[in-house]
């Protein structure tokens, strides 16, 4: 007896389509309750992501990006 995959498999080998299923795309909702605010915290000096901007540095030295990839 053949599982599911196996069938599957079977069924790419001999060249038969699968039937292509398409989702709709879900309708989002209005959210008229959202607050936009300019006085949002600053993270630049909080210790993990100082911490974590210091690990970056030392990977990209020892790890330097090639030229032809920098823009």
């Amino acid at each position: 007896m053949l599982t599911h995959t196996k069938r599957y498999r079977a069924r790419i080998m001999e060249g038969t389509d699968m039937p292509v299923v398409k989702k709709a795309p879900e309708k989002k909702e209005k959210h008229d309750d959202i607050i936009v605010s300019d006085e949002v915290r600053s993270y630049t000096n909080d210790p993990y992501f100082v911490k974590k901007a210091e690990k970056v540095q030392e990977f990209l030295r020892e790890h330097p990006i090639s030229d032809h990839l920098k823009k």
